[in-house]
């Protein structure tokens, strides 16, 4: 799997389609700083297979952390060696936010039988997030990053669906690879199709765009959203990554 370069065109899909505020190079690591919001953009991830990771690279990436006031967080892909013993070593806290990678091919998600429903009548699809798009990212995911944000960083062919002001989702498309990032649907409107014709809409857009792989990252443990996923054509488990990070650095005076 290491070995296949689908993974790391992915790698790199899912990088531009939800970029962090700054980044920086060091080595084969790219570290992303965004003082906020996401661990995923606030975090070190490695660039290749082979990645160095020694006590000299850690120390390094603490460096670059420390500089922003901010905790060190690695974002560790099964696609690296083994970085647990030097982290163990280091003080650093248990992993958490274990998350897989699924893929389908583009074309074959959201079967063409499946019968029409209200929400897929709903699916509004654009090429920017429109304020209505914005407001519904914002009160459903408070916590994150303020969507405007992000997509103002986003260098890439995007595609942004709501289902009113219930459901949203955008994909972007890099090196052939779509990647689908933010579906949400408020808790009142579950299990009425509403995130299924998000993906469905997505999926469509992301052939019209020219991909020719779908991708997209869930929490392992969130076995509702896989299930959804796998009935639309995200069947195959192509790599996981969970997140390790050091103790809140101090805050300077």
């Amino acid at each position: 799997m290491v070995d296949d370069p689908l993974v790391w065109r992915i790698e790199r899909a899912c990088a531009a389609a939800y970029p962090p505020a700054r980044q920086q190079q060091l080595g084969d690591w790219i570290v992303g700083l965004s003082g906020g919001g996401s661990r995923r953009s606030n975090s070190a991830s490695a660039t290749r297979k082979g990645a160095i990771f020694d006590a000299a690279t850690l120390h390094a990436l603490g460096n670059a952390f420390a500089a922003a006031g901010q905790p060190t967080i690695l974002r560790l892909t099964d696609l690296i060696g083994n970085a647990d013993a030097l982290l163990d070593a280091a003080g650093f806290a248990s992993s958490e936010g274990a998350t897989r990678t699924l893929v389908c091919p583009a074309g074959t998600g959201a079967p063409p039988s499946r019968p029409a429903s209200r929400a897929d009548a709903e699916v509004v699809l654009r090429d920017l997030p429109d304020p209505l798009w914005l407001a519904t990212r914002r009160r459903l995911a408070p916590a994150v990053e303020d969507p405007a944000a992000v997509a103002a960083r986003i260098a890439v062919p995007t595609g942004y669906a709501r289902c009113g002001s219930v459901a949203v989702g955008y994909a972007a498309v890099h090196d052939g690879v779509a990647v689908i990032e933010a579906i949400g649907t408020d808790p009142a409107h579950r299990r009425q199709g509403h995130a299924r014709a998000i993906v469905a809409a997505l999926t469509g857009w992301a052939v019209r765009a020219g991909a020719t792989e779908v991708a997209l990252q869930v929490e392992a443990t969130n076995a509702a959203a896989r299930a959804l996923y796998a009935s639309v054509g995200f069947l195959t488990d192509i790599y996981g990554y969970r997140y390790r990070r050091s103790p809140p650095c101090p805050v300077p005076a």
